[in-house]
């Protein structure tokens, strides 16, 4: 039987630059599952630390393991809003401790405030950037404290705080021979203002002024690629995952894509290119019209996380040899399949999406809170049984 000659490191590394390793790696993408299979409650889990890790280290001992390792483990509010600028409905809080924490869908932002944003006279675009998202931070809090430097600074030490937490903990999955999936998460700025103005306000400003869509997403670029890439130092682990929660086809034509949303998507994955930081686009969503433009990014230097909606087969013979494809067993599988669809699912895509390299097996945007367990092993053993290259 064929054994592993690479680190997970080097056989993450490998497939980003669109190589051939020993074997696919896999990437579980878990988080509200772990909870649920441990037997904790959701608010523990985003709270709680020592509870998270006892959660997802039961998942990695008894389910495991796996080579990539997805961390997503806020233990602050003030941490997941700064990152995601919408109000929230937390569990333990406003929820039941069971239930999985619920976004809601408000204006927080005005549309004359897109060029304030753009043509700010904050004196860099660092600090710009800063600026922008603490704003919005404060504008979502429970506590509702003003938009004033105290309220932001408050905000932005909360944050700060998770750096050494999520750095020690990065070292520990690095030791146990896991890769470490990114160094810090971060919305694109496109995706920053729909969220902040409203799905529908979004609409209508699409509709009937899109001018300052582009204009502000790309004057905001340069600040959070700065932003990104000093955070990804502190944490030590130099790639950032970017949230692409509402550029997909389901979201915006491609048109829109192509005018209002790609330059600046382009802009940031070119600047974390740059300065060596590795872009992972989560592109939620159908991304069947946008594959296209995706040659754009730099060949070899991009993941692109598919969650289903997308045809990831096709997304492969489009865009496979230029950036590396990550998926996408569907939710719906690991929650109401069986073990044996899944088996046979993943194997599909190992011997079709992994053919010459270039491609992480995952789950399709993250695995089903209520997912199976012998679903989930199923789909971790399955690169051990049908994923090795020689």
């Amino acid at each position: 039987m064929p054994k592993d000659t690479m680190t997970a490191e080097q056989r993450l590394q490998t497939v980003i630059r669109l190589g051939v390793p020993d074997r696919v790696p896999v990437d579980p993408m878990i988080y509200y599952f772990a909870a649920y299979y441990a037997n904790i409650t959701v608010h523990e889990l985003w709270s709680d630390m020592k509870k998270y890790e006892f959660a997802i280290n039961k998942c990695f001992n008894e389910l495991g393991p796996w080579d990539i390792y997805y961390p997503i483990n806020p233990i602050s509010p003030e941490a997941y809003m700064f990152i995601l600028p919408m109000k929230m409905k937390l569990a333990g809080l406003d929820l039941p401790p069971d239930e999985i924490n619920q976004v809601i869908e408000e204006e927080i932002m005005s549309a004359d405030e897109y060029l304030t944003f753009a043509r700010s006279k904050t004196p860099t675009t660092f600090l710009k950037y800063i600026n922008f998202l603490s704003t919005l931070a404060c504008r979502v809090q429970r506590e509702q404290q003003g938009e004033g430097i105290f309220a932001k600074t408050r905000i932005i030490r909360k944050m700060l705080k998770q750096i050494p937490v999520w750095r020690e903990e990065f070292k520990r999955w690095q030791a146990r021979d896991v890769a470490v999936q990114h160094g810090i998460c971060m919305e694109a700025p496109f995706d920053t203002l729909s969220m902040s103005r409203g799905l529908v306000s979004f609409s209508y400003d699409l509709m009937d002024n899109p001018g300052p869509l582009a204009e502000v997403s790309l004057a905001l670029s340069k600040g959070y690629v700065k932003v990104g890439d000093w955070l990804t130092k502190k944490t030590g682990v130099r790639r950032v995952l970017v949230f692409c929660h509402r550029t997909s086809n389901d979201f915006v034509s491609p048109k829109q894509f192509e005018q209002h949303a790609f330059p600046s998507l382009k802009a940031i994955v070119n600047g974390f290119v740059e300065r060596g930081v590795t872009p992972f686009l989560h592109c939620d969503g159908n991304w069947n019209k946008n594959l296209e433009y995706l040659y754009e990014l730099p060949k070899g230097k991009v993941v692109l996380q598919f969650d289903g909606r997308t045809d990831i087969f096709r997304a492969k013979e489009i865009i496979g040899g230029h950036c590396c494809i990550f998926g996408d067993v569907p939710a719906s599988m690991l929650a109401f399949g069986g073990k044996e669809e899944v088996t046979e699912y993943c194997k599909k895509l190992i011997e079709k999406a992994g053919k010459g390299g270039g491609f992480i097996l995952a789950a399709g945007c993250e695995v089903a809170p209520n997912a199976r367990p012998e679903n989930v092993k199923a789909m971790l053993d399955s690169v051990k049984k049908f994923g090795y290259y020689s």
